[in-house]
């Protein structure tokens, strides 16, 4: 049984950190601001306005700008979000390529690496990984004292809570995998938590992030690269299904004599995935695709994925559709616009599709998901 007074304290707690945890999020989404408007906006009262911005003075994550402009009485102290105060790292494993980036509390990509890479998840993982994050952490004079943590999405099915890849065929983990051992081994070389989900969910909610969507709304984020996949936010909140299978679209099948086998990509992805394209189309050397070849690839590619874009817009009914991947770097408008025209002929009830919103949506998101628990840490009351 818990006492009164636990009781008590225990609200009064939780409603500090939730105080503190708004007037944070308004400085994040503000260029500058004073401590009235905080107090208007978020309807604390001044008084409790002034103690959060000292506490947050205190650990660095505001600073005082100046006085702002004020037709009646005292000016204002402005206030900014210290914005470059704390970092955090997102990476990307999509199969044929590593994307690192480092990220400040504005969720802001600072600097970003790309590099090709095999897809052979022991060699990135124990290798190439730390080569990418030294590079990028020396290249940009960030110390690593202020980096608060590393996201890592990876392509295939990841089991969040046992900390097991499901299955990823496409990186060479035909059989669950537990991968502990690589992300103790990360944690324990740079001194920071490690934040690990599917590369897909770390790309929407980076676009979701990118796009200042709210808790009242929905996206579905598609990938067409070295596999195709997909990440699904609906009502605000990430789902990524009882089995972790939300958005494993490569699974779709569009013939009934097919059969399933979790040790191979799926009908969808092993049709359309970069390696595939790659062996039907004769892709040159360097990755590029011959010009007399490229409106023979935008077609192929162009109608399975409208046929999986209207497939998930009739089981979510979601009106916000971001398109992302390599292909899309490779092919260009070309393949948005034939997605657009085909998916507006199945479609019955209109489509709105858009290109991705930033450079890199993964690596935003990946570093967004190791700040935040973080961020919960430094806003919490020091006992």
């Amino acid at each position: 049984t818990i006492g009164g007074d636990s009781v008590k304290s225990y609200v009064s707690s939780h409603l500090k950190d939730m105080n503190r945890r708004n007037v944070y999020k308004l400085l994040c989404g503000m260029e500058e601001t004073s401590k009235s408007e905080l107090a208007h906006i978020t309807g604390i009262s001044p008084p409790t306005v002034m103690k959060i911005v000292q506490f947050l003075a205190e650990r660095e994550l505001v600073l005082e700008v100046g006085e702002g402009e004020s037709p009646l009485g005292r000016k204002p102290q402005m206030l900014r979000l210290n914005k470059n105060r704390y970092y955090s790292i997102g990476v990307i494993h999509e199969g044929d390529y590593l994307k690192v980036g480092i990220s400040n509390l504005k969720n802001e990509v600072l600097t970003l690496k790309k590099v090709r890479v095999q897809a052979d998840f022991d060699q990135v993982m124990g290798e190439t990984l730390f080569q990418v994050i030294n590079e990028l952490l020396v290249g940009s004079d960030i110390q690593l004292s202020n980096v608060l943590g590393i996201g890592l999405g990876i392509p295939g099915t990841y089991d969040v809570k046992r900390e097991k890849v499901i299955m990823a065929p496409l990186i060479g983990l035909t059989q669950e995998t537990d991968i502990s051992d690589v992300i103790r081994k990360v944690e324990s070389y740079y001194g920071k938590p490690v934040s690990v989900d599917n590369d897909l969910n770390m790309e929407v909610m980076g676009e979701f992030l990118s796009l200042g969507l709210t808790e009242e709304n929905d996206l579905i984020y598609l990938s067409f690269g070295t596999g195709i996949g997909s990440g699904v936010i609906l009502n605000g909140k990430l789902r990524r299904g009882k089995n972790y299978m939300c958005g494993e679209v490569g699974y779709m099948a569009f013939l009934d004599d097919y059969v399933a086998d979790a040790h191979h990509a799926g009908w969808l992805e092993s049709r359309i995935n970069l390696n595939a394209l790659r062996e039907k189309f004769g892709f040159a050397q360097d990755g590029s695709i011959p010009e007399d070849s490229r409106e023979a690839v935008i077609e192929y590619v162009a109608v399975s994925g409208a046929l999986c874009i209207n497939n998930m817009m009739m089981c979510y009914d979601c009106d916000n559709i971001s398109l992302g991947g390599e292909l899309f770097d490779l092919l260009g408008d070309g393949l948005f616009h034939s997605m657009e025209e085909k998916l507006n002929r199945l479609s019955v009830s209109g489509a709105r599709l858009r290109r991705r919103s930033c450079m890199d949506p993964g690596v935003l998101g990946a570093a967004a998901v190791a700040k935040e628990e973080m961020i919960r840490q430094l806003l919490r009351e020091q006992e």
